[in-house]
């Protein structure tokens, strides 16, 4: 196969930073390779794809030493603007991508922008849209959508480009198991049969290992190993055969014996649009619960907390906190007994620095200066941050900012703590980290509500598990009981059977629900899934310039 992409960088220096965020880094993309990069928190991974696509020198400083060459033109000489040709760029961050108010501008931005026809562009948004899941969605306003749904609108815009070569920086970070299965295997798809390359990092990537045929794992800016998914997804094995079922320490637990220290009674919310959040919403909270909050994409996981802590008000139905009913009077005081840990970090970080960052709310309370400071230490010591105290927080990684975001809340000691997928955007070992924390802090008498896609840590660690469905919960049951409860969650799109497989099947194999039947082809090997002959880098590729 063809060389697309040559990287040979000696270091990589940010302006007034001493130490390389890159460095020793010498490999080679070839055509049809599917290149996992996974790593550590601030290991380099984003920065490393931001050298592939040009964004680092053209956009972002830095001192290259070295060389990177697309096609054997370097990157150095290349124009930004016309990167799009070769290379589909996901980000990180989905809603910093997202630039039009409705779903189908922004799909169709980068292909009006290439000056294609309006019937093409139509059909072309309309099954990018199929591709990633979200047929209907043309009208729907992107304020309004989940993580997990926004990151499916980027990749469909990237997608619809049809650069030949695809980078996507933890694509799945905010899907549910189900989504990131088929987006997985849909990708795998367009890597078999379109020779397509696809770069792709992710800090936990054991289900997409299945169709990378190589993985890198970075640590401290260097590449610190190449190895074959085969010996990767061993090595995952070995790692976590020592791990401890946490949940076994509940199986006595009698919930009814407890304190309620929150509750919805019917509980409905709708958006603006006329779209429903929850519908009748009924369930309590007790004192000490680890109560894991699971269910698909959209399902209203993140409503219902926010419902909550006070953000959205419902349209219908009656919560309780503290044995108060939440109304505005009383928000503020509840609010001192609650910790919200949003989905996104950056909803939450205002201040100059980390060390501000996570003294804010002891400031308010009037706090001594030395207790700040001392409480500010043993906050960032345990996240892990207390290197970066005097840093801008924008300067973090998005990790490390989850990992802000979580230490602000926790310096006030609340009573009740709601995460929104604390663990997203950190590798295995950190999500663990922050998982024994919060199980730590629920021994203790806290309470915790976790929201989150990662099933293996919902089993792990809670005493409850609640499953949304289509904006209702569909099941409430003590964790111990899971067993009983597989082929329901199953039916749900939450499987809990195989919670981590590699079995090498290759993404052309028969499958219960064949690409066929979702892009309208008459099978996986007689069709392409995803190909539009109107951009110039795929006519390339046909050409044999790739």
């Amino acid at each position: 196969m063809k060389t697309i992409v040559n990287v040979k960088i000696e270091k990589l220096v940010f302006p007034q930073e001493e130490k390389p965020a890159l460095k020793n880094i010498d490999f080679e993309i070839k055509q049809g390779d599917f290149i996992v990069i996974t790593g550590g928190v601030a290991s380099g991974k984003s920065i490393l794809l931001h050298t592939i696509t040009g964004a680092i020198p053209h956009y972002h400083e830095a001192e290259l030493t070295g060389q990177v060459t697309i096609l054997g033109q370097d990157i150095k000489d290349m124009r930004l603007n016309r990167m799009s040709d070769y290379v589909g760029y996901m980000m990180q961050e989905p809603h910093n991508q997202i630039i039009s108010l409705e779903v189908y501008e922004d799909v169709a931005f980068g292909l009006g922008n290439l000056e294609i026809p309006l019937h093409q562009i139509d059909q072309t948004v309309k099954r990018a849209l199929e591709f990633v899941g979200l047929t209907g969605y043309e009208s729907r306003q992107t304020a309004s959508l989940s993580g997990g749904q926004a990151q499916r609108v980027v990749l469909a815009g990237v997608l619809a480009l049809n650069a030949p070569l695809l980078i996507l920086d933890q694509p799945t970070a905010e899907l549910d198991p189900q989504g990131r299965y088929e987006l997985y295997q849909r990708l795998g798809q367009l890597n078999i049969t379109q020779k397509l390359t696809i770069v792709l990092v992710m800090d936990r990537i054991e289900e997409v290992l299945n169709y990378a045929n190589r993985v890198f794992y970075m640590r401290d800016g260097e590449i610190g190993k190449e190895c074959s998914p085969e010996d990767y997804y061993k090595e995952q094995i070995e790692h976590r055969l020592g791990r401890l079922n946490y949940n076994t320490s509940f199986n006595s637990t009698n919930d009814m014996s407890k304190d309620i220290i929150a509750e919805m009674t019917k509980v409905s919310y709708e958006y603006n649009n006329d779209l429903p959040g929850c519908e009748d919403i009924n369930f309590n909270i007790y004192q000490g619960d680890f109560l894991a909050i699971i269910g698909l994409n959209g399902s209203g996981k993140s409503t219902l907390a926010k419902l909550l802590i006070g953000l959205l008000k419902p349209s219908k139905g009656e919560i309780k906190v503290f044995n108060q009913t939440l109304t505005t009077e009383n928000l503020t005081k509840t609010r001192t007994q609650a910790g919200f840990l949003f989905q996104n970090p950056d909803y939450q970080i205002f201040a100059s620095t980390v060390a501000e960052e996570v003294g804010f709310s002891l400031k308010l309370r009037g706090e001594q200066p030395e207790v700040i400071e001392q409480t500010i230490d043993e906050c960032l010591h345990f996240v892990g941050l207390l290197d970066y105290k005097e840093m801008h927080p924008h300067r973090l990684s998005r990790g490390q900012r989850q990992l802000l975001a979580l230490a602000s809340i926790l310096v006030s000691d609340p009573e009740l703590i709601i995460a929104d997928e604390p663990t997203s955007g950190l590798d295995e070992t950190q999500g663990y980290m922050i998982m024994d924390k919060l199980f730590e802090l629920s021994q203790q008498g806290k309470t915790i509500l976790l929201i989150t896609h990662d099933l293996n840590m919902a089993k792990d660690y809670s005493n409850r598990l609640v499953a949304l469905h289509n904006h209702r919960i569909q099941l409430d049951i003590l964790t111990r009981d899971l067993d009983q409860h597989l082929d329901t969650l199953k039916a749900m799109g939450l499987n809990f059977y195989n919670l981590m497989s590699f079995n090498r099947e290759t993404p052309t194999s028969t499958s219960n629900t064949p690409y066929s039947a979702t892009l309208g082809v008459e099978s996986p090997t007689e069709a392409p899934m995803f190909n539009f002959s109107s951009t110039s880098s795929l006519k390339e590729v046909n050409d044999g310039t790739f």
